[in-house]
């Protein structure tokens, strides 16, 4: 089942390690895990980038669920996380990523 053990268990950690401290920073850590899988894992470019983009996913709901409710720091009347600059930017972010995705697939694996 596994292929080397030792080099998973290690690559397992680094994992954890770095996307605490990518959570810490309020990144989601998915970028930085890319070569650890490829390294460690032996896996190929196609099978990481999912992986990392769920990493992404689950780490961005796990931080949101953690401060949707969250006062800001200095001014106890507003909410930690800013509503409008979200609602401004995901409609960019979305249309984003769906012209990376057909640019991905008209390129192919050329690139």
């Amino acid at each position: 089942m596994f292929k080397n053990p030792k080099m998973e268990i290690t690559g397992l950690f680094l994992m954890g390690i770095l996307i605490c401290l990518s959570n810490a920073g309020g990144l989601s850590g998915a970028g930085s895990i890319i070569p650890i899988m490829l390294i460690f894992f032996k896996m190929d470019m196609s099978e990481a980038v999912p992986v990392s983009a769920f990493v992404a996913v689950v780490a961005t709901l796990l931080r949101f669920l953690l401060n949707f409710n969250q006062m800001h720091p200095n001014n106890k009347q507003r909410l930690s996380i800013n509503y409008e600059i979200v609602r401004l930017v995901m409609p960019s972010v979305f249309f984003g990523s769906m012209v990376g995705v057909q640019l991905g697939q008209l390129v192919g694996s050329t690139v």
